[in-house]
């Protein structure tokens, strides 16, 4: 039998590696699996979160209005103007609180701000003051 501590061959011993592996690899594959769906559902439901105007949106002038609402302030997590962004583009609840939405748009933000047609956009709200601009004029 195999021990997660040593690895120690005995009579079964590469029936037991064989078993391992296979079974390694069906976990990795469930685990896909599940992240897939996961991660379909929460775009399914950033685009129809009762509610909300997001379905109005783009999903590049969501991510643009994300990338204002984090540069008009020094701690935007606790700002108003935040919270605003991020209710209309459908990632937090009524509440002000993020939903099931939020990591999924947060982890595909990451992705856009990687792309390099995004510096453009960020010489445009290069100062809180553009930042705050621009969310102004593109939220409502």
């Amino acid at each position: 039998m195999l021990s997660l501590r040593k690895c120690e061959k005995t009579e079964s011993g590469t029936f037991d590696r064989l078993v391992t592996a296979k079974l390694a690899i069906a976990l990795v594959f469930t685990a896909l699996t599940l992240c897939a769906c996961s991660v379909r559902a929460g775009a399914d439901h950033l685009a129809t979160t009762p509610g909300s105007t997001s379905g109005s949106l783009s999903l590049e002038e969501k991510h643009r209005l994300y990338s204002a609402a984090l540069a008009a302030s020094d701690s935007p997590l606790d700002a108003a103007l935040f919270k605003d962004v991020c209710q209309k583009i459908g990632i937090f609840d009524e509440d002000g609180n993020p939903n099931a939405s939020y990591m999924t748009f947060v982890q595909e933000h990451v992705q856009w701000g990687m792309r390099s047609e995004t510096n453009e956009f960020r010489s445009q709200i290069n100062t809180k003051e553009k930042a705050q601009e621009y969310v102004k004029k593109h939220l409502h």
